[in-house]
């Protein structure tokens, strides 16, 4: 589910739809529901609070975002 496979595709996996974020919290810090709208705007398809959820996850993972008083920054590594 991180990566394509033959099942999954490329356009549902977490690595497409972290990039679909990460172009959005650039940007600006922003909260978790605002960050949904605004990564359904520019997305290719609607994603779920769930995947948005596990993609927060993953980034936080890899260390490309952190969490401050319920806003979501980018890290500058």
């Amino acid at each position: 589910m991180i990566m394509p496979t033959k099942i999954v595709k490329p356009v549902d996996c977490l690595v497409s739809i972290s990039s679909a974020i990460l172009k959005v919290i650039q940007k600006t810090d922003i909260s978790i529901d605002d960050l949904l709208e605004e990564v359904n705007k520019i997305y290719y398809k609607k994603i779920t609070i769930d995947k948005l959820l596990l993609c927060l996850n993953f980034l936080y993972l890899i260390d490309k975002i952190e969490e401050d008083n319920e806003t979501i920054k980018f890290k500058l590594n």
